[in-house]
């Protein structure tokens, strides 16, 4: 019996407004249609189709709430409170890579610190920290697998790369060679002398890679990855990446942009009854 009462309440309430408004609509036709000699003897048809779309008016904000006005309200609000959220993460990654660097001696206005996730693939950047505004603007986003210092970590076994660049022109060709495409070479802001990286692991899986970079050549050294190897601070960042990289602003951008397209639909023709 409740579960009656309760439909019959969902169904009115989502259903009479628009009755009541086709059922006025109807009333003010038929009243049309009539010969004009007869209008004023159906002239209530006319005050009833009023009266309808007077109730159903009223009906519209009485028996509708949340209204949709009400309703889109409440999305806004719920959209600005989660980019709160993912900008307080983002903000939380920044403040513990800023620890690390003091941490390892990574201070420098030529030095720069950064965590990918890796997600379907693909490594995309989550957030970054430089005492430099120059070397702390995104370039990419994202890199696929097997390219640079990322992708050496990502692959060793002991999870680490160092990787010294050359200088003036043969840098390009250093690039080309650790897999980057010529324009991605050339593209980039940031012309890396010194890169370490370092992978993340959170839960008995690999779920990222933190690299550390620097202009001057000979800046980053083994004994830097040592300190970020043995850092507790790094693996406070490996499970907060692990758990929420994708709920940062960067993340819930990548994965809009990333999604498969869906294939369109296509019709199957019915299978043929088997018969004995």
């Amino acid at each position: 019996m409740a579960a009656a009462v309760l439909w019959l309440f969902r169904l009115i309430k989502g259903w009479l407004p628009r009755v009541l408004g086709a059922a006025a609509s109807l009333a003010f036709i038929i009243w049309g249609v009539s010969d004009g000699d007869v209008w004023e003897a159906k002239a209530w048809l006319f005050w009833t189709g009023v009266g309808l779309a007077v109730v159903a008016f009223i009906s519209e904000f009485l028996v509708q709430r949340p209204s949709y006005m009400r309703l889109s309200q409440l999305r806004e609000e719920a959209e600005r409170k989660a980019l709160m959220k993912s900008e307080a993460l983002e903000r939380a990654l920044e403040i513990m890579l800023a620890q690390l660097a003091s941490y390892c001696g990574l201070e420098s206005h030529s030095d720069r610190m950064s965590v990918y996730h890796f997600h379907e693939d693909t490594f995309f950047l989550v957030a970054r920290i430089a005492k430099n505004p120059a070397l702390q603007a995104r370039g990419r986003n994202s890199y696929p697998m097997g390219q640079g210092a990322i992708g050496r970590a990502w692959d060793e076994e002991a999870g680490l790369a160092l990787v010294n660049m050359p200088t003036g022109s043969r840098w390009r060709s250093a690039a080309i060679k650790q897999g980057f495409p010529a324009e991605v070479a050339d593209g980039m802001r940031m012309k890396s002398l010194g890169l370490g990286a370092y992978r993340l692991e959170a839960d008995g899986r690999s779920v990222g890679v933190l690299v550390v970079e620097s202009k001057n050549a000979g800046r980053i050294k083994q004994t830097h990855l040592d300190k970020i190897a043995d850092s507790h601070i790094v693996a406070a960042i490996a499970e907060l990446a692990a758990a929420f990289a994708l709920m940062t602003p960067a993340g819930e951008t990548f994965a809009a942009t990333s999604s498969p397209p869906r294939r369109p639909w296509q019709s199957v023709p019915p299978r043929a009854p088997v018969t004995s």
